[in-house]
């Protein structure tokens, strides 16, 4: 999982830390038996510096990070990136490699544990809000509905103004759910403040690298998406989004099924009659 993880957090390494990730990509067959002094002293960079690139790459070590390394064929450590004379079946081909790669590394950083302790929050609720800016409020209501059938009340809204107010007059067993890929969008950073300040408890879905939205959530939901050198690349991130939702969406069915699959068909009978 070397080459997807290194994916999802190139974007947000140091300058220092990017020069080890290149010298690896180039050097893949002598590092896999170096220690970290000697690649300190290779690329010229303190050994803490190395340090730190494992840890923000999701290994305790930097020894485990070779053990990774040394479980994947060379071939597969080749970045691949769309281009515009390959073939359809290899631009098709590439596509799938990202989705499977991105799936796997929104996997591993979102522990078992978190995802329940979200369909917890969720379930336990009185009122859920969700909020996201552009395409995460795309993700908002889909969430939403599927939600609603089961009989669990949520509003959403891409209205920011709506959403303020909402949660202004909602009381604490009230969640929000806030859904922003870089953490940082003003709208959703300005709910989240508001939510604060009446002890709502607060969901956050957003990228692994830390950022503004991190320190008001209760609960980090953590997507990844790959840094590309071409325009022509899918975005992941959706990806990852729709994966983590999905999860949560089938694990609080799985907890009450009896009782939300009811829900569900009472929902479908609802949107089936005739008038």
């Amino acid at each position: 999982m070397f080459k997807a993880k290194l994916k999802a957090v190139y974007q947000d390494l140091t300058q220092s830390e990017k020069l080890v990730a290149d010298y690896i990509l180039d050097h893949i067959d002598e590092i896999r038996t170096i220690t970290s002094h000697q690649l300190a002293v290779n690329t010229h960079i303190g050994q803490s510096t190395i340090i730190r690139f494992s840890q923000k790459l999701g290994y305790n070590s930097f020894r485990e990070l070779l053990a990774d390394l040394s479980a994947i064929p060379r071939q597969d450590l080749v970045r691949e990136e769309i281009q515009v004379n390959e073939s359809m079946n290899d631009t098709n081909r590439k596509i799938i490699a990202q989705y499977h790669d991105i799936v796997e590394v929104t996997f591993e950083n979102n522990k078992e544990e978190t995802i329940q302790q979200a369909c917890e929050m969720l379930t336990s609720a009185k009122k859920i809000i969700l909020f996201g800016i552009g395409s995460s409020n795309l993700f908002c209501e889909y969430l939403a509905n599927q939600l609603v059938k089961m009989g669990l009340l949520c509003v959403t809204s891409q209205t920011p103004h709506t959403i303020y107010s909402l949660i202004d007059q909602s009381k604490k067993d009230t969640v929000l759910f806030l859904i922003s890929e870089s953490g940082e969008t003003r709208e959703v950073i300005k709910a989240a403040s508001i939510a604060k300040e009446h002890d709502m408890p607060i969901i956050a879905m957003t990228r692994m690298a830390k950022n503004t939205l991190h320190s008001f959530a209760d609960l980090i939901l953590k997507t990844v998406s790959f840094e590309t050198e071409t325009r022509l690349n899918v975005t992941t991130m959706r990806c990852s989004q729709l994966y983590l939702i999905d999860a949560l969406y089938l694990n609080i069915m799985k907890s009450n099924f009896n009782k939300f699959s009811k829900m569900i068909e009472r929902a479908e009978m609802l949107s089936d009659r005739k008038l």
